[in-house]
């Protein structure tokens, strides 16, 4: 007598309803079992989709053939309904196959039931496996699709972002605002004053009783959702779009863009007033001698009321020496004051510079007028398409996907323009914030905030200072800093100073608008391998 399991699965309630009910299928398999002889040692339902194997009940059901496989009582195969109940992956299927055939257990269906004495039993079985397969996959392409011409309408379809609520306007999937709404609102002004890190700012929101992780925040600030805005994937030949969402928008474009600048680095607030920043802009650049951690920054009140400020060791449970914030400020500018350029240097900088960024404001210019030209056609365009349809001259489908299109490249094209103009300043203006830096380092790190004099020891030091017995040890210089500090010593040495000058400092010219930014200003003589 053969011994066997019967195996009934339902993955969602549609296959119930269409007569694939756990009930219907064990009591098919019931009878199909004892009419032939077998022996039915267990019944097993599941209600996992099939797309693989790691399915609670299928594991117990290799556990007990395995366990019973060399005793008296092993069993001989499994019973399904049908291929599609066994597995919808072709493949996923053969291998499980295989395995259960090694270990002495066939696979049988009562629907499309093959006989493997035949020769092209094979072939048979892989027509059964593979029509499920077919259907799932027309299945996905229609829900793709479907999802697809749902958000290009401005639907919004998926997993609701934090703030908002799924509801439904008639027929449209679309958002509304719930009780977080106004706590994602004050993150996003939050990020966008460029006062706050983003960490920072996920963790206030935290504070406010939400709970976010660091990948979270970041996603939260990029998704255009929050503008009112519907990313639509490309599919096919449609190529990704950007639509305006039937939701309401949480925050408004500019803010978003303001949020989003500062999150990518490109925008920070100059005019940053934190105490904590001014009082320790050496926070982040100095390491513990002791244990190789960051130390952080913290005040002492003493017993006269007065605060002692300090740099700690940041590990646990473990006394260390404490530094005395005046201190190591004084010999990181004693450094900084031994860091200093020829005057031939500056002079042959700032000439070069001129010219570069003469040519350099004229090739902005014309692509800030091309771009101002596209937005005219663009909207143009969008204006003689919405006459047409007024008029009754094209369909509202092919309008709406006319419209779509326009939308999308007009957000784009108005970003680039956006990012073109606040690019664009004078020459004149940088040469005279850059050029001073370089006449007097130390006094120009003297004269700026703590965020800016942060960023700048960031572009000096390639390393982290160490401490050593309460002093600041000699320190690595960045590839840019060791670049000009030779510079300067060839031209105090060079006798042709217009050879020097055609040859290399083409090479240390910085993109316009990276203020206090080292790494820009010599950017061009890491890639071109300067000759000093």
């Amino acid at each position: 007598m053969k011994n066997v399991i019967i195996c009934s699965r339902v993955s969602t309630d549609e296959q119930a309803q269409q007569g694939y009910s756990l009930e219907y299928q064990e009591e098919v398999i019931t009878r199909y079992s004892l009419h032939k002889g077998y022996n039915i040692v267990k019944k097993f339902r599941e209600d996992k989709s099939a797309k693989n194997f790691n399915r609670p009940e299928w594991i117990k059901i290799i556990a007990m053939i395995q366990e019973r496989k060399r005793k008296s009582d092993s069993i001989d195969a499994i019973v399904f309904l049908r291929p599609d109940r066994f597995s919808r992956d072709m493949v996923l299927s053969f291998l499980e196959i295989a395995k259960l055939s090694k270990i002495g257990c066939d696979v049988e269906f009562l629907e499309g039931d093959i006989d493997v004495s035949n020769p092209e039993a094979l072939l048979l079985q892989a027509i059964g496996f593979a029509l499920p397969e077919v259907e799932n996959r027309k299945i996905s392409k229609r829900s793709k699709e479907g999802s697809h011409k749902a958000r290009l309408n401005g639907c919004f379809t998926g997993t609701s972002p934090r703030g908002y609520k799924s509801v439904r306007v008639g027929k449209d999937a679309t958002l509304e605002f719930n009780q977080d709404a106004d706590l994602i609102r004050q993150g996003f002004e939050k990020m966008a004053s460029g006062l706050y890190t983003a960490d920072e700012v996920r963790r206030w929101l935290n504070g406010q009783g939400m709970k976010l992780s660091k990948n979270q925040f970041p996603n939260i600030i990029r998704n255009q959702a929050y503008s009112g805005k519907i990313l639509v994937r490309a599919l096919g030949n449609e190529p990704e779009q950007i639509v305006q969402g039937l939701h309401p928008a949480l925050v408004s474009e500019e803010l978003f863009a303001k949020a989003n600048d500062v999150l990518s680095g490109r925008k920070r607030n100059m005019d940053f007033k934190s105490d904590k920043i001014n009082l320790y802009p050496l926070k982040g650049h100095l390491c513990c001698p002791n244990h190789g951690r960051t130390l952080s920054a913290y005040a002492s009140t003493g017993r006269s009321g007065n605060k002692f400020h300090y740099y700690i060791c940041t590990k646990p449970h473990v006394k260390c020496d404490r530094y005395p914030i005046e201190d190591v400020h004084n010999q990181v500018e004693r450094i900084l004051s031994n860091i200093q350029f020829s005057a031939q240097l500056i002079s042959t900088y700032r000439t070069t510079l001129e010219g570069l960024f003469e040519n350099d404001d004229l090739n902005r210019k014309k692509n800030i007028q091309k771009s101002l030209d596209e937005v005219e056609r663009l909207n143009k365009r969008k204006s003689f398409i919405e006459e047409q349809y007024m008029d009754g001259l094209i369909p509202a489908q092919e309008y709406q996907d006319l419209k779509n299109n326009i939308n999308t490249r007009l957000f784009n094209e108005k970003n680039k323009l956006q990012e073109l103009q606040e690019v664009l300043s004078p020459f004149r203006e940088y040469l005279d914030k850059q050029v001073p830096m370089l006449e007097d380092l130390v006094g120009f790190y003297k004269s700026v905030d703590g965020r800016t004099k942060n960023k700048i020891l960031g572009c000096i030091f390639s390393e982290k200072l160490y401490l050593e017995e309460k002093k600041v040890a000699t320190p690595k210089f960045t590839t840019p800093i060791e670049l000009l500090l030779n510079a300067s010593k060839v031209l105090q040495n060079c006798r042709n100073k217009k050879e020097v000058k055609n040859d290399l400092f083409f090479q240390f010219a910085p993109p316009i608008g990276e203020s206090y930014n080292f790494n820009a200003m010599i950017s061009y003589s890491i890639i071109r391998k300067s000759t000093v």
